[in-house]
């Protein structure tokens, strides 16, 4: 007996051990201090891209607003911006955030979006109820550094809902009542997703309309893009019609791409103008995919260094983690890369004919790193056919009037000093996106 009570003992001893070290390992450090509010910048230029561009500005922020704009006038620039380009800060329409059960990971994707110069974020959906407070309540109240977070909290969908925190809705009746709680708890717009029936959404709708909220999200599995009318669709779902096998789940459904031709372009682009309709593609989540054929290559990348390395061992894992490149093959690659190819033509005609196109990546994703993702999605439109100042300008006036706020996005007095310092002009070439010297968040 007293030989297996030592046993007991000492294994009672390592197993304590063992969960010391492993709160040692993943809790996070105190958060960083918050600068004073106040800002000098001199001798900068101020670009809002696609709007104007200002050399040899001076501009003064006081209490998390811009005070003041004007010329720096005579004698010498003061302080260390000068010659240096200030934008307003990038914007993130499609973000989802860290589980409590891992903790400092909120504060670590708030460091990291700010770090690449985003300052305003949309939360498209909390997936379990927990996860979007933290960062939107931490940032708020000055707990640490980050973006502003906008969010639409749970999903709205029909039965059965995909996430657990989701108000059902399997009848219009059920679909504004949701929309009502949404908007009593605080919410900031209305995320739909994949169940939803033709007439529950558009009562949805209406009474989003109603109560001043936007409605984003996925374009129901039984609903035409042109009768879910979604003021802001994400991902392009909708886009291709469903052609292939209606059991095929993602990514292998997107197959469907292939079969995306210009009348049913153009069909889009007619519906989407007539009706105001946006879309946010997130097409960085895509392209993380394809780059996960050569896993070790992705793993390597240096955007994905700062997450810690359970992000990289078991949440991104295609054997027990989060990623969609699990069971797909080299055939499915190949696809995965036309079916690309089709996206990017569908958004430059987009574009060119005037649909209004947000920026957004769907950080959770395997491999969707906060901050770094974004520069990946501005990559992306570029490589599309857009110009750098075109893409920066989706991310910044066109993104930050979504959220349907005053003053993002813009350089001008009384607005939010949601701003960026930049050592290079990102507008000539988005490598400069690298070359941050400041940013900052009201």
């Amino acid at each position: 007996m007293r030989i297996a009570f030592r046993i007991l003992a000492v294994l009672v001893a390592l197993a304590s051990a063992a969960v010391f070290a492993l709160w040692w390992i993943v809790w996070p450090p105190a958060p960083l201090p918050l600068p004073e509010r106040g800002a000098l910048l001199d001798g900068v230029t101020l670009i809002e891209p696609g709007s104007s561009r200002q050399p040899g500005m001076r501009l003064v922020v006081d209490g998390g607003r811009i005070a003041s704009v004007g010329p720096v006038g005579g004698g010498a620039p003061e302080g260390p911006y000068a010659d240096m380009f200030v934008l307003p800060g990038l914007v993130d329409l499609h973000v989802h955030h860290p589980p409590p059960s891992l903790p400092g990971q909120s504060e670590l994707f708030a460091l990291l979006q700010l770090a690449h110069g985003v300052t305003s974020v949309r939360d498209a959906g909390d997936t379990d109820g927990q996860s979007t407070a933290p960062a939107r309540d931490g940032v708020a109240i000055g707990k640490f550094p980050g973006p502003r977070v906008f969010a639409c909290g749970p999903f709205v969908d029909g039965d059965p809902p995909q996430w657990r925190n989701s108000q059902v809705a399997r009848t219009p009746d059920e679909g504004r009542a949701a929309v009502r709680e949404v908007t009593d708890s605080g919410f900031d717009c209305v995320k739909v997703y994949n169940q939803l029936d033709a007439e529950t959404l558009a009562a949805i709708r209406d009474e989003a309309k109603a109560r001043g909220l936007p409605v984003i999200g996925h374009v129901p599995l039984g609903v035409p893009l042109e009768v879910a009318l979604l003021g802001d669709g994400q991902h392009l779902i909708g886009v291709a019609e469903r052609v292939a096998d209606p059991e095929l789940r993602f990514p292998c459904v997107m197959i469907d791409w292939l079969s995306v031709d210009d009348a049913r372009v153009d069909a889009v682009i007619a519906v989407s103008l007539a009706n105001g309709l946006a879309q946010t593609p997130t097409l960085v989540t895509i392209d993380r995919l394809i780059a996960q054929e050569d896993r070790e290559a992705a793993l390597r990348e240096p955007d994905a260094q700062p997450l810690p390395a359970f992000y990289r061992e078991l949440i991104w894992s295609p054997d027990v983690g989060m990623s969609s490149a699990r069971d797909i093959d080299a055939e499915v690659f190949a696809m995965l890369r036309q079916a690309q190819a089709a996206q990017l033509r569908t958004v430059k005609r987009m574009y060119d004919a005037g649909v209004e196109l947000h920026t957004g990546t769907d950080t959770l994703v395997a491999f969707v790193v906060p901050g770094a993702a974004l520069h990946r999605e501005l990559a992306l439109f570029v490589r599309a056919g857009l110009t750098p100042e075109q893409a920066l300008a989706l991310s910044t006036r066109t993104s930050a009037r979504a959220l349907r706020v005053e003053g993002p996005g813009e350089l001008r007095v009384g607005a939010p000093a949601d701003l960026v310092v930049y050592r290079e002009d990102p507008t000539v070439d988005l490598a400069a996106l690298a070359a941050i010297e400041a940013a900052r968040s009201r």
